[in-house]
């Protein structure tokens, strides 16, 4: 998979030329647990992703999954829109797109930036799909509370830590910000054409960010590995 590179005054030019395959048959993921406690209350997650099999259940992207009452994640929900949702102790929310994503034509960019400092609800979770924001519904984490996101506990790509809700499909580019909330714009612009490309993210990463390029083969998280943090 390869996206067009833009050139002219839109940038100045940005090719990604690889991506993994989650097969839901195979229960693929991907794990890394963060040796010590980064921010918890403010983050940013950006991926691209283009679904394959429409299972009608659901597809786990990211998160952490540690029970039914200890979680934060995003995922597609059985009726394929995203369903954002986050179990702690009193910090219990859910958030639901009314937008639904069924097309396995279509890479889809996907910015979850969390800022539970915010003093305005609807502040403290943006999600944005190619540099569009959509419409959230459903309940918004109380302001200054923890999420499990940099929490020093597994976090999973592609399925969640109890071998169920794998995603099926491809991902690339995928991004964690430890400390920021950002907006799209620092992933990706519309080319001249009007069509959301991705570009080169030069900010920082903190604590526990990571950038996934998928650019090895081995099966590792190491530096020759497909989850190699590059």
């Amino acid at each position: 998979m390869v996206f067009p590179v833009v050139g002219g005054n839109e940038s100045k030019g940005y090719e990604i030329s690889n991506s993994l395959r989650f097969n839901d048959g195979d229960s693929a993921r991907l794990s890394i647990t963060p040796s010590s406690e980064g921010n918890r209350k403010t983050h940013t997650f950006s991926t691209w992703v283009k679904r394959s099999n429409l299972t009608g259940g659901k597809q786990h992207l990211f998160g952490v999954y540690i029970d039914n009452n200890n979680h934060s994640l995003i995922r597609f929900d059985s009726g394929e829109n995203l369903d954002i949702r986050n179990n702690l102790s009193a910090n219990a929310y859910q958030l639901d797109t009314t937008a639904v994503f069924r097309d396995p034509s279509a890479w889809y960019h996907i910015v979850m930036a969390t800022d539970t400092t915010q003093s305005t609800a609807s502040d403290r979770i943006k999600l944005y799909i190619n540099g569009v924001q959509v419409t959230l519904s459903g309940s918004y984490p109380l302001q200054n509370n923890d999420t499990f996101i940099n929490d020093d506990v597994e976090h999973t790509l592609g399925e969640v830590s109890n071998d169920s809700e794998q995603f099926d499909g491809y991902m690339t580019e995928t991004h964690l910000v430890d400390g920021s909330a950002l907006a799209p714009t620092s992933f990706g612009e519309f080319d001249d054409n009007g069509v959301w490309v991705p570009i080169k993210y030069t900010g920082t990463y903190g604590t526990n960010g990571f950038f996934l390029e998928f650019k090895q083969t081995g099966t590792s998280q190491n530096s020759s590995g497909i989850g190699a943090d590059t």
